[in-house]
Parts: C-alpha cells; sequence; structure tokens
C-alpha cells in the first residue's frame, strides 16, 4: 500500500527548499533570476597534502599515501619538590610555582598527623636547604603502553640558587602538558604520566671536591631519574592520509589488520586518520612496527606479491640500492616470499646478504637466524654490530643466547656490550644477576676479554662488572670526598678496609671486604650480611666511585694470560650510541623532507589503542 506523505514530510520538504535557496549563488530561487546556479561544495575537513616522491619500487606502499604523524615524543612536564641533598638546595620560586608546591605537598600528607607528617610543615620544609623546587620535564615515546617507564629529566629552576642536585630525591610528581607552566602551573587537568625516584647527575661532578668549574656548577643543576616515568595513557601512532578518502582509510585499516592477523591493530576514524597500536611482539621498539607498516603495499594478492618480490631483488642488486627499505618492503610482504629472498643471504655482496637476513629472519626463517649468528660472530664483516642488533630484537632462543655468550670475548668493546645487554634483557643464567638494596642491579659476566666495568645512564640503572673476576690491586690506599671515604689494605693481607666519614652520618662506618670487585660494588650499594655495617651510596655515588677507581688503575683481571687494568664505559646517550653503532650503514635513499603541513588536530593525542 502506498504510504501517504502527511504535514510533516511537506514540512521538511518546504524546509529543504528554502536551505538550498539560501545556499544557490544567485539571488533568488526561482527561475528569474538571469545568472546559473552552482551547487554548493562543503569545505573539507582536511586538506589534501602534496604528493611524495618515491622510488618506483615503493609505489603504492602506505609511505607513498600516508604521513606518519604522533610519532615524536610526547614533552610532559611539571614543577616538583627534590630532598635529600646535602645543603646545596634552594626553594626560590614565583609565588604561582610556590604555591602550586605548597598545595602539592599538602595534597600528599605533609603536615597531616593522618600519615605521621604532623611535624614536617610545608612552609618548614622549603625553608631547608635539603630540599629544592625543581622544574621536571619527560618525553612519553610514541606508541607507548600504559605503565611503560622512561627517565625524567630534573633541572634547577631559573633563579633559584640551588648548587646541586647530587643525592636528590625526586617526590612523586604528576606530568602534563605544559605542566611547568610558570603562570598557572596547576591549570592543566589532564595527567599522562607520574614519576619519582633518585636522581643521577654526571658521576663526574658527583663527589667533586673543591671549587667547581663553571662547566660543573652548571652539570650539578641538572639530574635524571632513570626509569623514573610511568606513562598514565596509551599514546597510538597516526597515518594521515595525504589525499583523505574513506574508502582508502578502510583499505589501509584492513590491510594493516590483515599483516599482522589481529583487528585491533589499526582503526580508520574517518576518511583522513587511520591510528594504530604496537603489536607487543615489537616490545617497545615502536619505530620498527612503524617502518614495516609503512613499507606494506597496499594490494596483497598472491600474484602482486610474487611479481612485487621478484622486483624488489632486481633492485636490490642495482648499484647503491635503498637496501634497508628493500628489507622493510620484504618483511611486510609476509613468509611467501621467504623461498625467493633465502638464495640472498649467501650472496657474496654483503649489504645485500645482511639485508636479506635481516628480513628473513623477522619473518621466522630459522636458516636466517644461522646467517646472522656467522656474521655475529665474524669480526671482519662490516655488519657484525647490525646482526648482533638483530639478533637482539628477535625472540628470546638459547641457541641465539649461546652465540651471544661468545660474543662477549669479542675484542671489539660495542660488539661485547651489545651482547650483555641482550642477554640480560633475556635474564640468561650466564649472567648472575641480583638487586643491590633496591637501588640498582648489579650483573656479573664471565668473560675472557679486556675487564670492563659497565653502568647504565638512561632505563634501568645496572652496573656489569665484565671479565675473568676483577679485583682491586693489594696493597692500596685510595681516597674520596675529600678524604672522607678510603679504601687501604695492609701488606700481606688480602682484605681491605673500606671507611666512610660523611657529613650526612651521626658516626663513621667501616668494614672489612675482600678484594672482589663485584663484592666492592655491592657493599659500596648498601649490601652486606645481617648485623654488619653498611654504607649508603644512591647508584649515581657508586658509579662516580667506580669510575674514579678506573681512573686511578686500582682494578684489574687476568685477560689470557696478561693481567689487565679494569676500563669503566658509561653508557652513552642512546642517540650517540646507535650513530656509532650504525657504522656501516645500509644505504637508504633519503626520504624528503616532511612538507609544512596542517597538524592534525590536537585531539589525536587523546586516541588510545584503536577499536
Amino acid at each position: 500500500m502506498k504510504r501517504t506523505q502527511g504535514p510533516i514530510w511537506s514540512l521538511k520538504r518546504a524546509l529543504t527548499g528554502l536551505m538550498v535557496c539560501a545556499l544557490v549563488w544567485t539571488g533568488g530561487c526561482g527561475g528569474g533570476s538571469s545568472k546559473a546556479t552552482k551547487t554548493p561544495v562543503m569545505a573539507a575537513r582536511y586538506p589534501t597534502l602534496p604528493p611524495r616522491k618515491v622510488p618506483a619500487f615503493l609505489k603504492d606502499t602506505i609511505l607513498e599515501r600516508c604521513e606518519l604523524q604522533n610519532a615524536q615524543a610526547l614533552p610532559v612536564s611539571s614543577f616538583a619538590l627534590v630532598s635529600n641533598l646535602h645543603g646545596t638546595g634552594d626553594s626560590f620560586a614565583g609565588t604561582n610555582v610556590r604555591q602550586f608546591i605548597l598545595k602539592e605537598m599538602v595534597k600528599h600528607g605533609f603536615g597531616s598527623a593522618q600519615h605521621g607528617f604532623e611535624d614536617m610543615q610545608p612552609e618548614d620544609i622549603l625553608k631547608d636547604n635539603r630540599f629544592a623546587i625543581v622544574r621536571v620535564d619527560g618525553f612519553i615515546p610514541p606508541g607507548a603502553k600504559k605503565h611503560q617507564r622512561f627517565d625524567l629529566y630534573v633541572s634547577a629552576i631559573e633563579g633559584n640558587p640551588t648548587s646541586s642536585l647530587a643525592h636528590g630525591v625526586l617526590y612523586s610528581s604528576d606530568l602534563k602538558l605544559n605542566g611547568a607552566n610558570t603562570q598557572a602551573p596547576g591549570y592543566t587537568v589532564d595527567v599522562w604520566a607520574t614519576g619519582s625516584g633518585p636522581l643521577f647527575v654526571n658521576p663526574g661532578y658527583d663527589m667533586i671536591s673543591g671549587q667547581p668549574t663553571p662547566e660543573a656548577r652548571a652539570s650539578l643543576r641538572r639530574a635524571v631519574v632513570m626509569n623514573g616515568g610511568s606513562t598514565l595513557i596509551e599514546r597510538a601512532l597516526v597515518l594521515r592520509l595525504r589525499q583523505p578518502q574513506l574508502a582508502l582509510a578502510r583499505s589501509i585499516e584492513n590491510r594493516i589488520d590483515q599483516a599482522y592477523q589481529d583487528i585491533h591493530t589499526a582503526g580508520a576514524r574517518d576518511e583522513a586518520i587511520i591510528t594504530m597500536g604496537v603489536p607487543d611482539k615489537y616490545g617497545e621498539d615502536w619505530d620498527h612496527f612503524a617502518q614495516v607498516v609503512q613499507h606494506l603495499y597496499i594490494y596483497s594478492s598472491p600474484d602482486f606479491t610474487v611479481m612485487k618480490t621478484k622486483e624488489l631483488i632486481e633492485e636490490a642488486n642495482k648499484p647503491d640500492a635503498p637496501l634497508l627499505d628493500i628489507s622493510y618492503c620484504w618483511e611486510g610482504l609476509g613468509q611467501t616470499i621467504l623461498p625467493f629472498i633465502v638464495p640472498l643471504m649467501t650472496s657474496e655482496k654483503p649489504d645485500i646478504a645482511f639485508a636479506a637476513a635481516r628480513a628473513a629472519a623477522f619473518l621466522g626463517d630459522s636458516s636466517a637466524q644461522a646467517v646472522l649468528m656467522e656474521m655475529a660472530r665474524d669480526s671482519e664483516h662490516p655488519f657484525q654490530i647490525n646482526a648482533v642488533q638483530t639478533l637482539a630484537k628477535l625472540p628470546n632462543s638459547p641457541i641465539i643466547n649461546q652465540t651471544l655468550r661468545s660474543l662477549l670475548d669479542s675484542d671489539k668493546t660495542l660488539v661485547r656490550l651489545e651482547a650483555y645487554r641482550t642477554l640480560a634483557l633475556h635474564d640468561d643464567p650466564y649472567i648472575v644477576s641480583r638487586a643491590i638494596a633496591d637501588k640498582f642491579i648489579l650483573d656479573i659476566v664471565q668473560s675472557k676479554g679486556p675487564p670492563i666495568i659497565y653502568a647504565s645512564r638512561s632505563g634501568l640503572p645496572r652496573i656489569a662488572v665484565i671479565g675473568n673476576k676483577p679485583h682491586l690491586n693489594l696493597p692500596m690506599l685510595f681516597t674520596a670526598v675529600d678524604k672522607r671515604f678510603s679504601i687501604s689494605s695492609e701488606p700481606n693481607r688480602d682484605v681491605v678496609t673500606v671507611f666512610y666519614r660523611g657529613l650526612e652520618l651521626p658516626e663513621p662506618v667501616w668494614f672489612l671486604a675482600t678484594p672482589d670487585a663485584a663484592e666492592l660494588v655491592a657493599r659500596l650499594g648498601g649490601d652486606g650480611a645481617p648485623g654488619d655495617k653498611r654504607l649508603d651510596f644512591n647508584y649515581c655515588d657508586v658509579v662516580a666511585l667506580l669510575q674514579q677507581l678506573t681512573d686511578g688503575k686500582h682494578l684489574s683481571a687476568n685477560a689470557g694470560q696478561v693481567s689487565q687494568p679494569v676500563s669503566f664505559v658509561l653508557q652513552e646517550p642512546s642517540y650517540v650510541e646507535q650513530q656509532a653503532q650504525e657504522a656501516p650503514p645500509i644505504d637508504s635513499e633519503p626520504q624528503p623532507e616532511s612538507e609544512k603541513i596542517d597538524k592534525v588536530d590536537d585531539a589525536l593525542k587523546n586516541y588510545g589503542l584503536p577499536k
């Protein structure tokens, strides 16, 4: 039966006609106007971005069609309170900042009998030079998951006379976008992370005596809280379509989900925005995931995959081929291409062999792991370091760990340290690890190579004693901290006396110890048998003392048939270390600089994991 069009339907038609009349370019709605009418065009929500120029073999990849965004570290900050300073702090700050700190102290229980802090009134604490008001900055990594740890950077406020942050401990602090705003430090609502923990200053200046140089004074006003931050949110990576189109956005979403066999990996939010969560198998290596995704081809039929694989092999054999891009493309094409690229792993060209082995290993090929292990053991191979780094990213395996153990005896320090870090990450039983007073991890690593004491300066605090039982050279006399700390021995006695008369202590601490370097590290951090007198140096203090001991040639170990002095290695900042280890690189064609574009709305930062 035909439906009757009632008065509401007639009213809708009338209103629609009026709206169309209002939107046309002419002055009227009827045929009385002699001017031609034009259909109104709605403004696009997202501007079209200029096309990206890519090599022919990268045509129809996500890299060509999309711009990767939200791939920079997200800065968060706050003002906070540092305690436990040795009379070097000050709480001078602007009125707004000071009032903010006072409110935070009350919120955390200072002055409250309920929390047992009735004798710790906020105003009195801020008069104490053992405390300081500081600025805290953190950088949440792209693709970060909830509760992921990251380093915090603490600095004395400009104009505040705090002379040193050494020995300090950061109280719990809420980190926000633009949280360290001197005009309104408590204004921002959303808390993105929290942080607290002991401060790590430059160990070269930690126990400095005498008048510090200008460089030392500036350095001591800055510190790091290693692994001190913890995220409260999840940060998605974002693909921004260069030419917004809903059908294409859905197609790319499906392609990514298909590649990872997980419908929750990517989510098309609209015609221009696709958000992605980093799969668990990548851990915190968001960049590896992002590179593979960008090198995915939008088409994925079996015939296309075979054709594209052969094209990439031809491209790889050309002079100056961008092999890193090609390797990512192979990785993205999936396991079906393994019969085509496995033969390349025996290429006489080491760069091609490594590029193929790298991709095949990530695709789960066991023969590729064997090739990478052979490269890693070859001290003359130009991609030895690259092979070790690739093995470190593969799933934990006893076979891989066995190879890494052999590399602990390498004559190359970078190779040895890379092998150690991976084995420590894998909790390999070859490395004897123990927590020292909840301050740091002590790793004892047997090695026939030259002895090393390695200390981290980012992430989890770790000290590794690497070598054949490094020990103190006896007899000896070592002093530090203006002679308030000493290690001494008597002739013909295989023990040392450790003595510390700290200004912060009610009475001196001393005890006898063996000359074993690992035991010394543990005792410096506060380890000891029940009833023993104990030191209470923090991680930075221990690292500083070890650096001074090695500089003075007070530690040695047998390497082969020869006794060698222990070298001290402090972890370089991550970007420096990466540059050193990337030589020789797989030459990759420089990709064009991102054009200046309208950024995705800040609301994108609030996206959680897709779907």
